[in-house]
């Protein structure tokens, strides 16, 4: 078992909060180890203190974007030493039915619990009460066309699950559902049978037994299932929405060149964009706004100029002292879009996502992404308006919910940035430059985290999704 699930299950016993695990069993050990989703039941009244012990654990809750259902939860959690994201289907009510709708909530609670086995730290059903709720979950999905697509695309999982189960037990009936022994015995007779025709057959007749537990109405189901697909079918194609974080977060990954930032930026994208909704922002060098386009297109002509014959430059210490109209209306401009940014990120994460910002503003002058102009009480208005509203920009930007601050050591980061191929990479004297101009910078973060990139990409990287999955929010200059 795959170490954060046994802190999990140890925590959910020392707290008395009763759990099962009440289907899956064909994969149940792949689940223990990471791979899949392991489905766990919780009464609903123990919600709360579930809630709590998951955020203690660092397990993240996500909303579907595709298929939301009432008392059907998905958490995540990293666990560290295996580096594999865990995924848990939490069910507080038995939400059953074909894989889009789950149009049945059925009344199990009691049933589950006088079932549950408790000899072992994940506790399991007997072998009757897995088998007659497989049937039934069996026989609900199988009675519509789309039901029996799913199915047949689910077929071989099916198969093993019903294998593990064995079907040995004599079937019992769950009175509370209206399912009679005889009628447990008969959807184990039908299951086994070489009929698939009377298989559905009977599908329709459960259907009818339980229409009493349907969350909507025959209509109803085949307006959800119509209106479900087709947001489908659009995400699929224009939205891409995955996973959606309860709630957003924005984190940004800083350091100067060589640290190894912008390659953890794509890793993590490339790593989290799998299964949850991502956003990336580049705050070193933002996307222009429209009233910035014509400004910054003018200062990026002139940088390339400069950089194609960045031989004949010499490298110096950034004066700032008399600050040009022209260099004041550059850093006014990145302030502003700076600014549109941050917005941005903080509406993104109030949609679900997590937002991965590569670099972010600080307030210390002068330093990297930070304000730029210096006070002059000698210049125009057009300066001193220019000087105001950088400053403005600035300090009305909100904090990130976790910063990575990437340090490496100046000859590290000498070393790292002579293998780059990027055009128009900074040399190495205004690298040495860099380093110098930026001691001691910070940047805006609530939580703080100084990470030592001398190690391993792949160590780095495990330390970093540690902490930004981690719920803490106490955590400053952790190292």
């Amino acid at each position: 078992m795959i170490e954060i699930l046994e802190d999990l299950f140890k925590d959910l016993h020392s707290k008395g909060i009763p759990f099962c695990h009440w289907k899956g069993y064909g994969e149940l050990e792949k689940n223990l180890e990471g791979d899949g989703d392991l489905d766990l039941f919780i009464p609903l009244e123990f919600k709360d203190k579930f809630e709590m012990v998951a955020e203690q654990i660092s397990f993240r809750k996500l909303n579907s974007y595709q298929a939301s259902h009432q008392f059907l939860e998905h958490y995540y959690g990293f666990d560290s030493k295996s580096k594999k994201f865990v995924h848990l289907h939490l069910y507080y009510k038995i939400v059953t039915g074909e894989h889009i709708s789950k149009n049945y909530i059925l009344p199990l609670e009691k049933y589950i619990f006088e079932k549950t086995i408790n000899n072992t730290l994940l506790p399991s059903l007997t072998a009757k009460a897995k088998q007659n709720i497989f049937l039934i979950r069996y026989f609900i999905k199988i009675g519509s066309m789309l039901g029996i697509l799913q199915y047949l695309r689910e077929k071989n999982k099916y198969l093993k699950e019903w294998d593990v189960i064995q079907g040995n037990s004599i079937p019992e009936g769950i009175y509370n559902l209206n399912i009679t022994e005889e009628m447990s015995n008969e959807m184990k007779i039908r299951f086994e049978s070489n009929s698939f025709f009377r298989k559905v057959l009977y599908s329709l007749y459960i259907k009818k037994v339980l229409r009493e537990f349907r969350r909507r109405s025959f209509m109803g189901h085949i307006l959800y299932q119509v209106m479900n697909l087709n947001m489908r079918f659009f995400n699929k194609l224009f939205i891409k929405r995955k996973k959606l974080f309860d709630p957003g977060f924005v984190i940004a990954i800083c350091g100067i060149d060589g640290s190894g930032k912008s390659s953890l930026v794509n890793e993590l994208k490339l790593l989290l964009s799998r299964d949850f909704s991502v956003k990336v922002l580049h705050l070193g060098r933002p996307s222009s706004n429209f009233l910035t386009f014509l400004p910054n297109l003018f200062v990026k002509c002139l940088s390339t100029v400069r950089r194609s014959r960045i031989d004949k430059i010499r490298a110096k210490k950034t004066d700032t002292s008399n600050m040009s109209i022209l260099l004041a209306l550059r850093a006014f401009c990145i302030a502003y879009d700076r600014k549109k940014e941050t917005l941005k990120a903080r509406n993104l994460s109030r949609k679900g996502y997590l937002v991965i910002c590569d670099r972010y503003p600080g307030l210390t002058l002068g330093k990297m992404d930070s304000p730029r102009i210096p006070f002059d009480k000698t210049k125009n208005r057009l300066y001193q308006f220019l000087y105001k509203n950088e400053n403005r920009f600035y300090n009305t930007m909100e904090s990130v919910d976790k910063l990575f601050h990437l340090s490496v050591p100046l000859e590290v980061a000498l070393e790292r940035n002579a293998k780059r191929t990027k055009f128009g990479k900074e040399t190495e004297a205004e690298l040495r430059i860099r380093f110098s101009e930026n001691e001691g910078v910070k940047f805006l973060g609530k939580s703080y985290f100084s990470i030592d990139s001398t190690k391993s990409f792949e160590a780095v990287k495990s330390e970093v999704i540690s902490k930004l999955w981690s719920t803490k929010t106490s955590i400053n200059n952790s190292k």
